[in-house]
């Protein structure tokens, strides 16, 4: 600021001497000189002014300074995204099948059509080779066997104290079975030895046996079939009379006949122990198509005890199947499987009027359960039925060939190398056996 005020004196004092100068070169050259100095002190001005406080800018275009900002306000703000959370998926459902046959009667037309000529052994095998695809792929499967099967060469008979040889038993592993039903009315027909004798048969060919016991504390079994406990228990009328050779305390050893009270002790627990429990029942009237009074009450009793699934035998001949809800369960019988494989053929008996010929036919139940891997709980889930029928070709002739022969359709042997008049019969026993059952599936 002083410097300036010092530079206007010396512009005011140049002023007056250049309007005394008369010379006109030299006041030109004065003049100059003034309007030099009056443009110097203009400038100093101008830079002085800049550094007064305040106005500390430099003279170049300014360079935006960078100032240092924490992490988090150099952050902008961003919307948090929850991390993808790719569902589990839900368990699949636990399936189990169970297979189902009707009687086996071993009448001697039967050993002898086993027998191997020249040889002291019997294959059976030939009988079972058509119904065989339908057993094997269950993964449980039942079949009814009547009488006893002992090792002596010497006793084996049909009708009317049956005793076949053990060689039947190859024949049930070699088709898909897995346990051999034992109770009922001829499993005493070689006594209480002939049956356990039986009974240890059965198992050597690694297959399992229930009705016929030695003291067992429990009688049933349970099977665990794809993670479903299926339990299994089974129970006949009587032994023809049999059971009268033995005490009370025997026939409650040996034997499971129908005592209320204990089959209801049994069938509870089981029904604790297993998420499905089947029970297989010997009873009824020989040849009679409809269940009697016995069988109705026993199976209302069955079902509240706890029983899911109750499978007949012993009338020789085709009985209705039925659903029932119980306790808003669903349950299903069937009264009565038939004749799986015997000598009872209709061209046996000499009056065709009594309809023997019903006698030839069968049903082989599939029954398939469902289990919910969440809730534990199973059901059945489908029931099918197949008719079966068995076969006897050069009948009159000492080459029998008996053969069951299944008949899941009414064209099912329209192209085979059967006879005409062998398929004729067989559909014939499809359409006799159609009006009995009513497969299901569950909605």
């Amino acid at each position: 600021m002083h410097h300036s005020l010092k530079n206007d004196k010396i512009v005011a004092n140049i002023v007056i001497e250049v309007l005394f100068l008369k010379n006109s070169k030299s006041k030109y050259i004065l003049i100059t000189i003034v309007l030099c100095i009056a443009a110097l002190s203009i400038i100093g001005c101008s830079n002085n002014q800049n550094k007064l406080p305040g106005n500390n800018q430099d003279s170049t275009t300014p360079t935006p300074s960078v100032t240092p900002i924490s992490s988090s306000a150099s952050t902008l703000p961003t919307t948090t995204t929850e991390p993808t959370v790719t569902p589990e998926p839900s368990p699949t459902p636990i399936t189990a099948t169970l297979v189902s046959a009707g009687d086996c009667v071993i009448h001697d037309d039967l050993q002898i059509a086993g027998k191997i000529e020249g040889e002291d052994r019997y294959d059976f095998t030939h009988m079972f080779e058509e119904i065989k695809p339908f057993v094997e792929h269950a993964d449980y499967s039942i079949v009814s066997y009547e009488g006893a099967a002992t090792n002596n060469r010497n006793d084996y008979a049909g009708f009317p104290y049956f005793n076949c040889p053990p060689e039947m038993f190859d024949a049930f592993k070699y088709s898909g079975f897995d346990l051999v039903n034992n109770a009922n009315n001829h499993q005493l027909d070689r006594r209480v030895k002939g049956m356990l004798e039986t009974r240890e048969n059965v198992r050597q060919r690694g297959l399992d046996i229930i009705g016929a016991y030695d003291g067992e504390d429990v009688r049933y079994i349970i099977k665990d079939l794809n993670g479903i406990k299926v339990g299994f228990m089974a129970y006949t009328y009587g032994s023809n009379g049999n059971e009268g050779l033995l005490t009370a305390e025997q026939i409650a050893k040996h034997l499971a006949f129908f005592d209320r009270p204990r089959m209801e002790k049994e069938i509870r627990e089981l029904e604790e122990n297993a998420d499905i429990t089947v029970v297989l029942m010997h009873w009824g009237h020989e040849y009679w198509r409809k269940p009697n009074e016995q069988q109705i009450s026993l199976s209302n009793d069955l079902f509240e005890w706890g029983a899911d699934v109750i499978l007949g035998s012993h009338p020789h001949v085709v009985q209705p199947t039925e659903i029932r809800t119980v306790n808003g369960e669903t349950k299903y019988i069937i009264y009565s499987m038939g004749n799986f494989l015997t000598n009872q053929w209709h061209e046996w008996f000499d009056d065709p009027k009594d309809k023997k010929w019903l006698r030839e036919d069968s049903i082989l139940v599939t029954i398939e359960f469902l289990k919910d891997p969440e809730t534990q709980k199973t059901v059945i889930n489908k029931v099918k039925h197949i008719p079966v029928w068995v076969s006897r070709e050069g009948v009159g002739t000492n080459n029998i060939i008996h053969r069951i022969l299944p008949i899941p359709t009414r064209d099912y042997y329209d192209n085979s190398a059967y006879p005409e008049e062998l398929i004729k019969k067989a559909y014939e026993s499809y359409d006799r056996t159609l009006d009995y059952f009513t497969d299901y599936e569950r909605e």
